[in-house]
This record gives C-alpha cells, structure tokens and sequence, in this order.
C-alpha cells in the first residue's frame, strides 16, 4: 500500500504510464513541466509538492520539492489533501472519474483545485494536455492508496 501524498505514491502512477503507453499514444505527445501541490488539513503545515517532466508519451522525471523552492513548472494544480482525496478515491471506486471529479470539472472555476501559473500561455498548457494529466491520475486504479499527510 502507498501513502498518498508521496513520492512513491506519484512515481508509481508514471510507471503505470509507462506500462500503458498505448494509451498516451492514442491521446498524442504531450511535452510540459508541471507540478501537484497538496495542501494540508492544519495551518502551519507546509504543502507536499511534487514536480514531473512529461515528454512524448511518457513522464521523464517526477521528484519532491521544497515547497518554497523556485519551479520551472508551466502551471501547478494547487488543492487541499482532501480535495485531492476525494478525486482520488472516485477515481478507484468508479474505475475513472465521474463527471464531478474530472480534473477539468474541478478546475474549470479554479475552484476546488487551483490552476496556478505565471502567465495565460503557462496556464494554457493546462487545457492543452488535459486529457494526458486525467489519464495520469486515472492510473490510481490500480494503486492500493493510504491517505495520511
């Protein structure tokens, strides 16, 4: 079982990426650096944030940063964990999202999760690669997740 957030918990969804490429093929290349933040349920908690390279088909890097540290990302998706958990746990229980739990839906009033970027051409790779960033996160199917921050 993998704790959600983690590392971990992130580096097994992008290898159940590449395990199901044919999928990513389908959809097209998607070539952008973005981010996930968690935010916690108590105040004075940092975030968790993690970082990933997509590149073609595939995720080329995914890594923890310093929640303070500077980022090349385009655009971050900024939530509270149970924001999160909740898409998360619709996702596994569905086998894919329901039509209140698609990142699109919850990103379309930038709320609950937040779309944050430096500019409107950053933000837009958003809507851009939407559909690769779901199925991304459609992968939690298969990963038996514990929800603890």
């Amino acid at each position: 079982m993998l704790v959600f957030p983690s590392l971990e918990w992130f580096q097994e969804l992008t290898r159940l990426m590449h395990a199901n490429e044919a999928i990513f093929k389908r959809i097209g290349p998607a070539d952008v650096i973005w981010a996930v933040e968690v935010q916690p349920p108590g105040s004075g908690e940092p975030p968790r944030v993690c970082r990933f390279v997509f590149e073609g088909y595939g995720c080329e890097v995914v890594e923890e940063l310093d929640p303070a540290a500077e980022t090349d990302a385009a655009f971050t998706l900024q939530a509270s964990f149970e924001t999160w958990r909740e898409m998360i746990t619709n996702i596994q229980q569905h086998q894919g999202p329901d039509l209140q739990h698609t990142l699109n839906y919850l990103t379309l009033p930038d709320d609950p999760i937040y779309v944050k970027a430096s500019d409107f051409l950053s933000r837009d790779l958003f809507a851009r690669y939407g559909q690769t960033f779901q199925k991304f996160f459609d992968g939690a199917v298969e990963i038996q997740t514990e929800f603890r921050m």
